[in-house]
């Protein structure tokens, strides 16, 4: 098992400068040494891979046969808003303008561990997503896969 598997846990609100960039939190930075890919997650965010998580995400998405409609969206939808990034030496990554766009990053974003990569929020949606896992961990907790 890697190092950056399931180091990703937490979350953290952090301000976006003028030029679009946030601060990688600190504790986050070494899995991310030799670059990152940021993404198009699947809820209106942006999801942060190191390349070695990257590459394991993106190897079941690549193996899906193309004759089905439905693959080739989940491929666009995979690839086509990926960006391979790497942090400055400041620790701080430009936020492309198109993924600020698709998750409705404002000013303020909350970067949240997701296990083996990391979501980026606009501070109010992830208010709001945070408001209904509150309310709803129970309910999540049975009813999901593999849950114990």
């Amino acid at each position: 098992m890697e190092r950056d598997t399931l180091s990703f846990i937490g979350e953290q609100e952090i301000r976006v400068d003028p030029q679009g960039r946030i601060a990688v939190p600190s504790r986050f930075r070494d899995a991310f040494r030799g670059g990152l890919v940021l993404a198009r997650a699947y809820d209106r965010c942006i999801a942060a891979y190191s390349h070695s998580q990257w590459q394991s995400h993106v190897r079941d998405v690549a193996d899906l046969p193309t004759q089905r409609a439905k693959n080739r969206r989940m491929r666009r939808l995979t690839f086509s808003a990926a960006y391979n990034l790497q942090l400055d030496r400041q620790g701080r990554v430009m936020l492309p303008t198109a993924l600020r766009e698709y998750a409705g990053i404002g000013e303020s974003v909350v970067v949240a561990g997701m296990g083996d990569f990391l979501e980026i929020w606009d501070h109010d949606s992830w208010q709001q997503e945070r408001a209904l896992l509150d309310q709803e961990a129970s309910y999540i907790a049975e009813v999901s896969e593999g849950a114990r």
